[in-house]
């Protein structure tokens, strides 16, 4: 399910005000490559600790 970024964005910031919190603009591209370089690194040490327990 491919969904339009646009429309998500908007979603989850009027989710964010809605918690109090303000929005924040498009992050930096630095910001963004270390944000993304930390997921990815989160999700291998899931994948591979779901596979180990596998064994």
């Amino acid at each position: 399910m491919k969904m339009n970024r646009n429309k998500l964005g908007k979603m989850m910031s009027e989710f964010s005000q809605e918690l109090g919190m303000p929005a924040q603009r498009k992050a930096g591209g630095l910001g963004r490559k270390m944000l993304w370089a930390a997921g990815s690194a989160a999700g291998f040490l899931l994948i591979r600790g779901l596979y180990n327990r596998m064994k």
